[in-house]
């Protein structure tokens, strides 16, 4: 089979990548947070195997890493290890974009979480250590 390079336009709530490849590029939305709150993208977690990465395109996110906030405002580049407990939102009321550049395996564990029939029904730590994911909360 031929690798071809990819393009994918929009790239907004798609995919760059495939089972092919080693790591996929997405681009998200991230609403702004209600008055007074904080509305996490993701739960809690830790990925045993798998690095991750954003790049903040617009607005900001805040980011959890153990016991330690970090703000990532627009142009910032957040590269997280695999194994550090962590979750992101958006702590501003103005929206949010951003790309994440994840691995196979969380690849996978987010297309089980957002599948249009709604995700498995599993209890959600054991879907997510299927995918080598720890969820902490």
């Amino acid at each position: 089979m031929e690798l071809r390079p990819l393009v994918q336009t929009p790239l907004l709530h798609h995919d760059l990548g495939s089972e092919l490849h080693d790591f996929r590029v997405s681009e998200y939305d991230e609403p702004g947070a209600p008055r007074g709150g904080i509305r996490r993208v993701a739960p809690l977690h830790r990925h045993r195997t798998e690095d991750e990465a954003w790049y903040v395109l617009r607005g900001r996110l805040r980011f959890l890493f153990g016991n330690e906030e970090l703000d990532a405002p627009a142009g910032s580049g957040v590269l997280l290890p695999h194994g550090v407990a962590h979750t992101f939102w958006n702590p501003a009321e103005e929206p949010a974009r951003y790309l994440l550049i994840a691995r196979p395996k969380t690849v996978a564990l987010l297309e089980a979480l957002h599948r249009p029939e709604g995700p498995p029904m599993s209890p959600m730590k054991e879907l997510f250590a299927r995918f080598d994911i720890d969820l902490l909360e």
